[in-house]
């Protein structure tokens, strides 16, 4: 629920139950419409569908209904939940955590691109294409029992570069010659300033200019 606290909600106190994601995907009769669980935050035009450990219930839930068979699959649930409200906004941003259960599997169906973080340390790297190879198999599964997986495209952004660290320069050198125009030009770096702001659950957009070295906050930006 990191996104959710980064944008105005404590996940643990302004999250009530049933409102987050599950509601509008969960197998029983408190199913809600997803119209009703959004969240506005303070940015103007941006809205959020919180999370917080009540997301957990649709792993220990699918199981049951697959044995079942009597619901829409669990791979489509998202899907039709976001379509409820997609006339409501430009863009969807499905922010999933770096495990594949039941509700991972649920957004990649839902999504039409994806944008996979890649820290450039050989272990990570190791790390994700171990994760990536195991999401295709799983994605395979999905598609073979009709999940959409249509996809306008596939990028990698490395995250928490230093541009003074060698091996961490060799490393996306060896992306790019893998991944090729996959990776995106751009990085994000690591800098005091992106830590700064989130000590105080705040965005880089939202910290002041005036509480760090100049060149370290327009560097970050």
């Amino acid at each position: 629920a990191s996104m959710t606290a980064l944008h105005g909600y404590q996940p643990e106190y302004d999250v009530e139950a049933n409102e987050t994601m599950y509601a509008a995907i969960r197998y029983d009769e408190k199913r809600r419409p997803l119209a009703e669980i959004i969240k506005p935050t303070y940015f103007t035009g941006l809205d959020l569908v919180p999370g917080n450990l009540e997301l957990m219930e649709y792993e220990h839930d699918t199981p049951r209904a697959l044995a079942e068979r009597s619901t829409e699959p669990f791979f489509g649930r998202v899907a039709s939940a976001l379509g409820s409200v997609e006339d409501r906004y430009d863009v969807m941003v499905l922010d999933c955590p770096p495990q594949l259960g039941f509700l991972t599997l649920g957004a990649l169906c839902a999504s039409t691109g994806l944008l996979i973080t890649a820290h450039p340390q050989m272990l990570d790297v190791m790390s994700m294409c171990q994760f990536l190879l195991m999401t295709s198999d799983l994605l395979g599964v999905v598609q073979d029992a009709g999940g959409d997986l249509d996809y306008d495209f596939i990028r990698y952004v490395v995250t928490r570069y230093e541009p003074s660290d060698g091996p961490q320069a060799q490393m996306v050198g060896f992306m790019r010659s893998l991944f090729r125009e996959r990776v995106l030009t751009n990085t994000m770096l690591k800098s005091t300033a992106i830590s700064d702001a989130g000590l105080s659950k705040q965005s880089l957009y939202e910290v002041g200019r005036e509480n760090f070295a100049k060149t370290t906050y327009d560097r970050a930006i």
